[in-house]
């Protein structure tokens, strides 16, 4: 079974095209957008509003990783390249997250699947928060956008 991870690279290049890679038996792609690309933005705002929910349930559910998972999207700069990625959180201390990063660069190479992270909650971009036990997800909020640029 493939499990799809979608990779938002920004670019001011519009004429740069998605890309799509294999790993350990995962399918990463990943989505060229423009710098400041205006629905994106929006999206990031609407995680942000509601970044409040997520965090509650990080407080209580966090360390359960049995039954839940909590990841986010940020974005993870090196020589002037931005690749926005994923991250599992198991922790929030103040204004910040805590927890592995769980993709797979396309361009970046000073950062792996595993490594520590630490992310300020005003760099995350998106969110999902995933009931294991109940099969239920929430956030995601740019999915549907993406998905529409593969």
């Amino acid at each position: 079974m493939k499990i799809y991870i979608l990779v938002l690279l920004v670019s001011v290049c519009v004429s740069c095209f998605g890309q799509t890679k294999v790993e350990q038996n995962i399918e990463y792609k990943s989505v060229s957008l423009t710098a400041g690309d205006s629905t994106f933005l929006a999206l990031k705002d609407t995680a942000q509003k509601y970044i409040g929910v997520f965090i509650d349930s990080l407080k209580t559910h966090g360390r359960d990783n049995v039954n839940y998972s909590f990841s986010i999207k940020s974005d993870f700069v090196e020589n002037g390249i931005h690749e926005h990625m994923w991250s599992q959180v198991f922790l929030s201390d103040k204004n910040i997250l805590k927890g592995v990063f769980i993709d797979s660069p396309f361009k970046l190479k000073n950062i792996k699947a595993g490594d520590k992270v630490t992310i300020k909650l005003s760099d995350v971009e998106d969110w999902i928060m995933e009931d294991l036990k109940r099969n239920t997800k929430k956030g995601y909020f740019s999915e549907k956008y993406l998905d529409s640029k593969e």
